[in-house]
Order: C-alpha cells, then sequence, then structure tokens
C-alpha cells in the first residue's frame, strides 16, 4: 500500500487533488488542518490494483467505500478531533470496507473506546466538578425510575451549595419520592442498606479534586459504593478535562457520563478526554427536561452523534467481531 499525503486551500480541493493522481480507489487515512493553512488529506492505494472478476460491481463498492470514508473525515474534521486519534479511527474505518460511514466509524470507535452504560440494579452516585450537571441528572434518573414504577430513593450529600438540597426537593416532591440528606459514608451507606435492592440515586455536591479536603470528602462518599460515575459537561477544554477526568479516577470514579450535548457542536474535546482518561462512556444528557433522562452511549450512538445521523434514519449494526465489546 502506497501512502501520498495532498494539500489544499480547502477538504474539496484536497480530495479534488487526491482524485486526481490516486484515482477513485484511494483510501482516505487521514484529515487534518494543516499548520500553514488550508487542509491536508492522506490518502492509501494499493500499489499493484487487484482484478476482481465481478467487475463493475466491485468498482462500484470501492467508490461507494471511498464516499463513506470521505464523509467520516469531514465529521472528524468539522468536529474538530486530535489529529493522531483522527488518524487511528479513520485507518481503523478503512478495515471495514463499507459503503456506510455509520457502520465503519461505529467499528473504529468499538475499537477505540470502552462503553459501560449505566443500569439501576445498583447504587448510583455522581460526582464531578460544580455545574457539571449532578443534581439534574439525579433527578432525571430518579424521574425514569419512577415512570417505570420502580420505588427509588434520592439522597443528597450536597448540604453546603445554597439551593442545592431546594432544587432536588422540587423533584422529589413533584415524583412523590424519598429525599434523604447525609452528612457522612457511614449514613449513605445505612441508606444503601435499608432500601434492599431498590434504586438509590445519590447526588454529591461539586468538588474540586484539586483541593485535597474535598478530595477526601469525595473519596469517603465513593468508598461507600464502591464505585461512582463522573459527569462532566460538554464544551471543556481537552487538557482541562482530561486532569479532571484523571484526577476523579483516581478517586474511584468507573465511567463517564456527559451533559450538555445540546449546547455544543463539536465533540472533539469529549473524544480526546474519554480516550486519553481511558474512562468508559456510560450516557450523554442531551437536554435541560427532568422527563428526558441521560441515553445509553454505545459505539453505533456516538457515531450517530460524530456524523450527525438521528437514530430512526440507519438501522445499521456492527459487524460481528466489534459489536462483541470495546478494546482500548
Amino acid at each position: 500500500m502506497r501512502l501520498k499525503s495532498f494539500h489544499g486551500s480547502n477538504l474539496t480541493d484536497a480530495m479534488r487533488l487526491v482524485r486526481e493522481s490516486l484515482g477513485e480507489n484511494a483510501i482516505i487515512v487521514a484529515t487534518r488542518e494543516d499548520e500553514t493553512g488550508g487542509v491536508r488529506v492522506t490518502a492509501a492505494i494499493d500499489e499493484v490494483p487487484q482484478r476482481d472478476v465481478s467487475g463493475v460491481a466491485s468498482l462500484e463498492a470501492k467508490t461507494n467505500g471511498s464516499e463513506a470514508l470521505e464523509k467520516i473525515a469531514e465529521a472528524l474534521m468539522r468536529h474538530q478531533v486530535p489529529p493522531s486519534l483522527a488518524e487511528k479511527l479513520m485507518a481503523t474505518s478503512t478495515q471495514f470496507a463499507s459503503d456506510d460511514p455509520l457502520l465503519a466509524l461505529g467499528a473504529a470507535i468499538d475499537t477505540h473506546f470502552k462503553f459501560q452504560p449505566i443500569l439501576d440494579d445498583k447504587p448510583l452516585i455522581l460526582v464531578g466538578p460544580p455545574g457539571a450537571g449532578k443534581t439534574l441528572c439525579t433527578a432525571k434518573f430518579a424521574t425514569k425510575a419512577t415512570l417505570a414504577k420502580r420505588p427509588a430513593t434520592v439522597v443528597s450529600a450536597d448540604l453546603e451549595r445554597a439551593g442545592g438540597m431546594e432544587q432536588l426537593a422540587v423533584f422529589t416532591r413533584l415524583l412523590k419520592l424519598n429525599l434523604v440528606e447525609i452528612e457522612d459514608k457511614h449514613a449513605l451507606r445505612d441508606v444503601v442498606i435499608l432500601q434492599k435492592g431498590n434504586p438509590v440515586f445519590i447526588d454529591t455536591p461539586g468538588s474540586n479534586p484539586f483541593d485535597e479536603r474535598e478530595r477526601q470528602a469525595t473519596r469517603d462518599f465513593i468508598s461507600a459504593i464502591g464505585e461512582a460515575v463522573l459527569v462532566l459537561p460538554a464544551g471543556l477544554d481537552a487538557a482541562e478535562g482530561i486532569e479532571l477526568a484523571q484526577e476523579f479516577r483516581a478517586l474511584g470514579a468507573t465511567r463517564l457520563l456527559i451533559t450538555r450535548l445540546d449546547m455544543v457542536k463539536r465533540l472533539g474535546s469529549i473524544l480526546r478526554i474519554a480516550y486519553e482518561s481511558n474512562l468508559p462512556l456510560a450516557n450523554y444528557s442531551a437536554s435541560a427536561k427532568v422527563t428526558e433522562p441521560p441515553l445509553p452511549l454505545n459505539p453505533v450512538a456516538l457515531a450517530r452523534l460524530v456524523l450527525n445521523i438521528p437514530a430512526a434514519k440507519s438501522a445499521s449494526a456492527l459487524p460481528p467481531k466489534a459489536a462483541t465489546g470495546a478494546a482500548s
């Protein structure tokens, strides 16, 4: 296989150069903004073209596959996915040779990311920095359980923030749920034991993981449950988000819930945070409505978000190998 890079003033110009030089069978390996301006595209083609007895059908399939890869490349660049990660995703997408960009990108995401959606089968404790959306997500999960006619209990450890308890109290009164205030890990552990397997949703105060006192308080609450879900808003600076994720992971956070997805147009920073922190992606919230719970994330769901494809418009599924689980 021969690799060659092409530079154009925009993606259309660069792709035109690729087609003129390497032909329609060229496979796009990476697309990035060039440091000198414009766009640089790296493409690949077999050194010795192989003949195929299926003739025109084979050529059409290859052309469609190239179009799918172009759509993936355009989406990754639009979301400002870091070049190194974009190259990995593009290189993996080419291995599936699919004419469906959702299928190809979903399989690539499945290879490079981990997923662990949230279930209601054990207590859920949400942790994260101030303003991440933990209280709203707590109310969302409690609402979902209530609508499913499952007796749920809401626990708040957020006793210091002004209005913290009041916000949850409004939700729980409307849903006719128990709202329990706790001050330490021992009380939290006792609440969970008393619920005897019923859903328990725990809202913690916004924590600064770089402050030792707040670190210890967060660590104590997590230790009472065993694991926690880190809540981070979309739109964070990637470098800051990675440091936050790493600190909370050290405290016991085992997966990542993304909020405010409806407020951003680019997912590059979230992809980088999840990839470099090595935290499995759990769910995402794209609405401020308490009746719309955080949706589970999986490779196809994330690929749809990147490609901006509504869920109802494609029924594609991952190939058997990709669907068996995500690798790091």
